[in-house]
């Protein structure tokens, strides 16, 4: 029977029990234990600088792709709002007219005397961001009829950071957004 652990050679030590093997106290063994419970300040300074780097560059993009997002939204928006003033003039039966609000950066679809509000688009900076040199309407008014008919085209420009879209309403009621 061993009396110490001290009395244990090196390959006495392959002899003995799995569990008795790694009791034996190590002083090299616990000494690197101890030391190397965290990360030094020099590994984190190295993770904190790549990840700086990283995220600095993947903001620009990312902004990027949030005016693009919407910028597209308000036009899908647009779309939505041309397309129901041709359903609610041929629904009614009566003439709808579309007007463009600059000073409030509104898309207005009412009826003929302006009474009746069908709907409302605020384009400006809560809804999607959009500046008043941003959007373009020409013309400013349009009224649809009942039989499917506009008065004219409407071309309405939308950009915002070198992003734009083209929302275009034929007077037969085909509104493409290109």
């Amino acid at each position: 029977m061993l009396s110490s652990h001290s009395d244990v050679s090196g390959s006495e030590a392959a002899c003995l029990p799995f569990d008795l093997f790694f009791m034996t106290p190590d002083p090299m063994r616990s000494w690197n234990l101890r030391r190397r419970s965290g990360f030094s300040l020099l590994e984190l300074a190295v993770v904190l600088m790549i990840a700086g780097v990283v995220g600095g560059l993947s903001v620009g993009r990312l902004r990027g792709v949030i005016t693009e997002h919407q910028v597209a939204r308000a036009a899908t928006a647009l779309q939505n709002d041309l397309e129901g003033a041709f359903a609610i003039a041929g629904r009614n039966r009566r003439p709808v007219r579309i007007t463009w609000d600059a000073t409030k950066m509104q898309m207005l679809v009412t009826d003929r005397l302006g009474t009746t509000v069908y709907r409302r688009t605020g384009l400006g900076r809560g809804a999607y961001g959009l500046s008043a040199s941003g959007v373009t309407v020409s013309p400013s008014k349009i009224e649809i009829y009942p039989n499917g008919l506009a008065t004219d085209e409407l071309l309405v420009t939308l950009s915002s950071n070198q992003t734009t879209k083209r929302v275009k309403m034929t007077r037969a009621g085909l509104v493409q957004i290109q």
